[in-house]
C-alpha cells in the first residue's frame, strides 16, 4: 500500500503545472455534477411535502370553520327551542321568525319545527304543505338522544340545496318531548368562500363526505358529483381505522393520475360516529410541475457555470501560474550564472511570489506597528471595560422589560381563552332578550334568569382577572409553598386554552402523606412554570398543525398531550413538563436557554421565556433545570432544595 500511495505521488509530482490545474478543475467539476443530481432530488421532495402541508392546511381551514358553524348551529337552535312560540306551536309567529333567523344567516339551507310525529308545522322558506322528517336520522338521533345531534346528506325539499342536517330536541317545562328544531348547513357558501382565497394546483379536488360515503360538497363538476358516492376503495382507506381523525397519504390506484389525500374527521362530543369526513385531493404532477422546472433551470444554469469554470480555470492558471514560474525559473538560470543584479520580486509581479523577496522588511515593520498597538490598548484599556460594562448594564435593562411585556403577553392571550366562552354566553343572553322582546315573551321569570345568567359571566370574568393580577403580583418575598398547589393555580391559567384544542393536560403527582414543598418565590415560580406549559403547548400545536418534518414524511397521528408529574427524591422536589410535540433539534441544544433564541416560526416566540425561567429556578430559587428531546417529544425538568416540616417565612 505504502509503495502505491508513493508510485501515485510520485507520477502526480512529474506532471506540469498546467496539467495539475486541469486536473484541478476536473476534480472540482465533479461536486457540481452531484449537486445537480442531488438538487433535483430535493427540490422533489420540498414539493411533496409542500403538496402535503397544503393539503392539510386547507382542509384543517375547511374543518376548523365547519367547526365553528356547527357550534353556531346548536346555539341558535338552543335558543330558539326555549322560545314561547316555539313550544306553544303558534305557527305564524314562528314562521316569521325563522324567516327573518334565515335571511341573516346565508350559512343555512333552511330551519323547520316538527312536532314529536315528524311532521314539519314550521319553516324559514315558505311551504305549500306539510311534510315528515320522521325518516330522516337527524329526527332520530335528535329525538333518541335528546341533545343536539347530526344528520346525513340531503337535498332540501324546500331549499333545493345539497345539506346536513343538524337537530335539537324541544321539550316542554316537565321534560316531555314537543319535536324537534331542524337546521341544513349549506356547505356551497362555506367552502366556495375559502377555496377562492387559495393558490392551489389545477384539478385540485375537494370534497365534504357524509358518514354513508355521499359527496355533499365538490369544487369540481358540483353537478355530476354531489349526491353520488365517493369512490369506494378511497372512502375504504379514509375510513378503516376509526380511531384516527386525520390523515395524508398518496393514491395511486391510477397510476397516470397519482394524487395527494388528505382528510379530516369531524362527529359531534357525544356521538362516537363521524358525521363528515373533508377530503382534499391534489394531483401529484401539478406539485411536481415547478419542482421539475426548476430542476431544468439548475441543470441549465450548473452546466453554464461548470464550462465557464473549466474555461477560467484554464486561462487565469496559465496567466497567473504557468508563465510566472516560467519567469522565475528564467530569473533563477540567470542568478545561477551569476547575474547578481536579478530581482526576482519586480519579475513576477504582486502576490506571494511578489511579497517573498520583502518578507523580512515586511515582518520588521509590522513588530513595530504591533508594538505602538500594544501600547494604545493598555492606554485606552480602562475606557474599554467602562464601556463595555455600561453596554451590559443597559442590555441587562432591556432584557428585563422585555421579559415584562413576555409575560404581560402570556397574561392577554390567557386571558382571551379565559373570556372567549362568557363572551359568547353572554352574546347569546343578549339575542334572547331581544328575541323575547320581539314577540312579546319578555316577563319577569325569563327576565331574571337572563340576569342571573349574565351576572354569573361577569362574576366569572372578574374573578379571571382577580387571579392573574395575584398571578402576576411583582412580591419579592421568600416563602415556603406547597408546589402542587402552584401547580393548580397554573392550570386554572391554561384550562381554556387546552379546552379549546386537541391537546390534553394531564398532573402526575406522587403520592406521600407530607406535601412537596420549596423555598422561594412562589410568583416567579409559577411564571417559569407556565412558561414551560405554553412552549410545550406550541410545540403539540405544530405537530398537529404539521410543521414536523416527521408529520410531512407521513408519520401517523396521535392524540396533543403535555404532562405535568410531580416528585420528591433525595431532598430534591421534581417538577417534569413534557408532550409529544415536534421536538428540540439536536443542533439547537447549546442554545435553548440563551435569550433571544427561539425555534419558532417568525412571529410565534421572544426568546426569552426558558432564559427567563432558567434565571428564576437557578438564581433565584436555588435549582436546576435541563431537558432531554427527541423526535417523539420533549421533557423539561425542574430540581429544587425540598423544605422540611417546620421551616418558616423570610423576607428578602
Amino acid at each position: 500500500m505504502k509503495r502505491a500511495i508513493a508510485a501515485i505521488r510520485t507520477w502526480l509530482f512529474s506532471l506540469s503545472l498546467r496539467t495539475h490545474l486541469l486536473l484541478l478543475a476536473l476534480i472540482l467539476s465533479l461536486p457540481a455534477l452531484a449537486l445537480i443530481l442531488h438538487s433535483g432530488a430535493v427540490q422533489r421532495k420540498d414539493a411533496i411535502r409542500k403538496g402535503n402541508r397544503d393539503a392539510r392546511r386547507m382542509v384543517t381551514l375547511i374543518a376548523n370553520e365547519q367547526y365553528n358553524r356547527t357550534g353556531n348551529a346548536e346555539q341558535l337552535l338552543s335558543v330558539l327551542a326555549q322560545l314561547p312560540d316555539i313550544r306553544n306551536r303558534k305557527v305564524a309567529a314562528s314562521n316569521d321568525l325563522l324567516e327573518k333567523i334565515l335571511k341573516k344567516n346565508p350559512q343555512f339551507g333552511n330551519i323547520v319545527v316538527t312536532d314529536q310525529e315528524g311532521t314539519v308545522w314550521a319553516s324559514g322558506l315558505p311551504m305549500k304543505e306539510p311534510f315528515s322528517l320522521k325518516e330522516r336520522r337527524t329526527f332520530h338521533n335528535a329525538m333518541q338522544n335528546r341533545e343536539f345531534s347530526s344528520g346525513e346528506y340531503v337535498l332540501g325539499r324546500l331549499s333545493v340545496k345539497h345539506t346536513i342536517g343538524f337537530g335539537y330536541p324541544i321539550e316542554d317545562a316537565d321534560g316531555k318531548l314537543l319535536g324537534i328544531m331542524a337546521a341544513n348547513l349549506d356547505f356551497e357558501h362555506l367552502v366556495s368562500r375559502l377555496l377562492n382565497n387559495t393558490e392551489l394546483p389545477k384539478r385540485s379536488l375537494f370534497s365534504i363526505v357524509d358518514r354513508n360515503g355521499t359527496i355533499v360538497f365538490s369544487n369540481q363538476e358540483p353537478d355530476k358529483y354531489v349526491g353520488t358516492l365517493m369512490k369506494p376503495g378511497l372512502f375504504r382507506q379514509i375510513t378503516r381505522n376509526p380511531d384516527k381523525d386525520r390523515d395524508t397519504f398518496f393514491d395511486e390506484a391510477d397510476p397516470h393520475d397519482r394524487r395527494i389525500i388528505s382528510y379530516r374527521v369531524l362527529r359531534l362530543a357525544h356521538e362516537p360516529a363521524p358525521y363528515l369526513y373533508i377530503c382534499a385531493s391534489i394531483p401529484l404532477d401539478g406539485v411536481m410541475r415547478k419542482a421539475r422546472q426548476a430542476e431544468l433551470v439548475n441543470i441549465g444554469l450548473l452546466a453554464t457555470l461548470l464550462l465557464t469554470t473549466f474555461a477560467l480555470t484554464v486561462v487565469i492558471g496559465n496567466l497567473c501560474f504557468v508563465q510566472r514560474v516560467k519567469r522565475l525559473q528564467e530569473a533563477s538560470g540567470r542568478l545561477a550564472e551569476g547575474d547578481l543584479q536579478v530581482r526576482v520580486a519586480d519579475l513576477v509581479g504582486g502576490g506571494e511570489l511578489g511579497s517573498l523577496g520583502h518578507a523580512f522588511d515586511e515582518m520588521a515593520r509590522k513588530l513595530a506597528s504591533r508594538e505602538q498597538e500594544l501600547h494604545e490598548l493598555n492606554q485606552n484599556l480602562k475606557k474599554r471595560v467602562t464601556e463595555e460594562t455600561e453596554r451590559r448594564i443597559s442590555h441587562e435593562r432591556l432584557l428585563a422589560r422585555h421579559i415584562r411585556l413576555a409575560a404581560m403577553g402570556e397574561m392577554i392571550g390567557a386571558i382571551a381563552h379565559q373570556w372567549r366562552q362568557p363572551l359568547v354566553t353572554l352574546g347569546a343572553t343578549i339575542q334572547s332578550l331581544r328575541m323575547a322582546g320581539e314577540h312579546g315573551c319578555l316577563d319577569d321569570s325569563f327576565l331574571k334568569k337572563a340576569e342571573s345568567d349574565a351576572q354569573k359571566q361577569l362574576y366569572y370574568m372578574s374573578d379571571t382577572i382577580e387571579d392573574f393580577r395575584n398571578f402576576f403580583s411583582p412580591e419579592k418575598v421568600i416563602e415556603v409553598f406547597d408546589v402542587l398547589e402552584k401547580i393548580g393555580e397554573v392550570l386554572q391559567l391554561v384550562t381554556a386554552q387546552f379546552a379549546n384544542s386537541n391537546v390534553t393536560l394531564e398532573v402526575v403527582a406522587q403520592a406521600r402523606k407530607e406535601r412537596l414543598k420549596v423555598r422561594g418565590y412562589q410568583n416567579e415560580f409559577k411564571q417559569a412554570l407556565l412558561n414551560l406549559v405554553s412552549n410545550a403547548f406550541d410545540a403539540v400545536m405544530e405537530r398537529i398543525g404539521g410543521a414536523c418534518e416527521q408529520r410531512a414524511a407521513g408519520s401517523v397521528a396521535i392524540p396533543g398531550r403535555v404532562v405535568i408529574s410531580l416528585s420528591g427524591t433525595d431532598g430534591y422536589v421534581q417538577v417534569e413538563v413534557g408532550d409529544n410535540g415536534c421536538g428540540i433539534p439536536a443542533e439547537y441544544a447549546d442554545k435553548v436557554f440563551d435569550p433571544y433564541f427561539t425555534s419558532k416560526q417568525e412571529g410565534n416566540g421572544t426568546g426569552i421565556g426558558l432564559y427567563m425561567s432558567r434565571l428564576i429556578i437557578e438564581e433565584s430559587m436555588g435549582g436546576r433545570i435541563s431537558f432531554s428531546s427527541s423526535a417523539e417529544g420533549t421533557l423539561f425538568r425542574i430540581e429544587m432544595p425540598e423544605e422540611m416540616a417546620g421551616a418558616g417565612k423570610t423576607d428578602d
